[in-house]
């Protein structure tokens, strides 16, 4: 006899009248206007290229997305018809923030990791430090958390896409006032008005093109971003 994973199933379907089933949780609501909102992000940035002329090479895109150190899985065996599925685990989430930024020429950018602690100790090991480095990951400390902070963008915009696009005007001889677009979504630390007078200030040339909260994962927005 072998207690195989088809006959522990079929004995809680059978004899317990369990079936899989996922937890229950609210979804990201989505704005009622978010098509006209994606509509106008769509010709604002295609009117910003034309007019100022920007290569696909500079046209970034940059999300933040968090990465479960102790993944918990949102699906397990209840009875039946249940309308109330709870998991155990999925509140205890050991995270860090991923920085993902790629061009609209499918140019990948180095990833910034923000992890929670204020020494180096809460870092990696050393092994391990060096091993993301050399994949292009730059190692940031969050603090009390591991979102990402005023500090954590200006060590972003300073070390991941100011270098590339210094690279790319060299590389297609472009002038030093040429102009580039960061498409980036409305966190409160991204809208802050600290962030906006810091860009104003280091980085006159990169415009920024919000997009509404709500709206980054529409078909459209993504549709329109990669054509």
């Amino acid at each position: 006899f072998k207690c195989s994973d088809t006959y522990i199933r079929k004995f809680l379907h059978t004899h317990l009248h369990w079936s899989m089933h996922t937890s229950t949780c609210a979804t990201q609501k989505t704005l009622a206007n978010w098509l006209g909102l994606c509509e106008d992000i769509f010709m604002w940035l295609a009117y910003y290229i034309k007019m100022f002329d920007v290569p696909a090479e500079l046209v970034i895109n940059v999300d933040q997305t968090g990465v479960c150190l102790i993944p918990a899985r949102n699906k397990t065996w209840v009875p039946t018809g249940s309308k109330q599925v709870n998991t155990f685990g999925k509140e205890e989430k050991q995270q860090f923030t991923l920085m993902v930024a790629s061009s609209a020429a499918g140019d990948l950018l180095p990833f910034q990791a923000i992890i929670k602690g204020k020494t180096l100790r809460s870092l990696p090991s050393n092994n391990s430090q060096a091993e993301g480095e050399q994949m292009g990951i730059i190692w940031t400390l969050g603090g009390e958390n591991h979102w990402s902070s005023l500090k954590a963008m200006k060590m972003w915009m300073n070390d991941v896409p100011v270098p590339h696009i210094e690279r790319v005007k060299k590389w297609l001889g472009l002038p030093v006032a040429q102009k580039a677009i960061l498409v980036i979504n409305s966190w409160s630390v991204h809208i802050g008005k600290d962030y906006r007078e810091w860009m104003r200030q280091e980085h006159i040339h990169i415009k920024i093109n919000y997009i509404p909260a709500g709206c980054a994962f529409s078909p459209f927005y993504l549709r329109s971003f990669h054509h």
